[in-house]
């Protein structure tokens, strides 16, 4: 290979690592649009259940007042980075948790051990949490005990929920 041919190469190659830097910093940051079923990543989330016992709502972080709050941490949406803090929690029945998503991503608190759980949903669900947004989990309803939960988007996102 002469020396044209190994600069027209590591031009081609730089033009190739520029693109592919501004195209991941233009749409790493776009988020989902609802209802768009076009991307070969997609996953059916399991249908909401009218059999949750437990109320959930979205609200404006600023006008909560909680006993407990749940972060979902940045970055979480990454596979093996620190996702829930606290990973563990522990609130006395009748606590109000409030869930604050500061991802750039959506997510949930759902209560199981997994999408296939039959369980899941049963008994606690934020719902989608858009990010820099919050949502609120009352456990007046919910009977003493200890609860995994997980993201419904991201199931590899877990945590535990213990109720005194």
């Amino acid at each position: 290979m002469g020396l044209n041919e190994k600069i027209i190469f590591l031009g081609i190659l730089g033009m190739g690592a520029i693109t592919g830097v501004i195209s991941y910093v233009i749409f790493s940051e776009l988020p989902p649009t609802p209802g768009d079923t076009k991307s070969i990543y997609r996953q059916d989330l399991p249908p909401p259940t009218a059999q949750a016992t437990t109320k959930t709502e979205k609200i404006d972080p600023s006008t909560v007042k909680a006993d407990v709050t749940l972060t979902i941490l940045e970055g979480a949406a990454t596979q093996g980075n620190p996702d829930y803090d606290p990973d563990e929690l522990s609130v006395k029945k009748g606590n109000i948790i409030k869930v604050e998503n500061v991802d750039l991503v959506p997510h949930t608190v759902t209560n199981g051990a997994g999408p296939n759980d039959p369980n899941s949903a049963k008994i606690f669900d934020t719902s989608l949490i858009m990010g820099g947004e919050a949502a609120i989990i009352q456990t007046e309803e919910i009977d003493a005990g200890e609860y995994t939960y997980y993201c419904t988007v991201h199931p590899y996102m877990t945590g535990t929920l213990k109720i005194e």
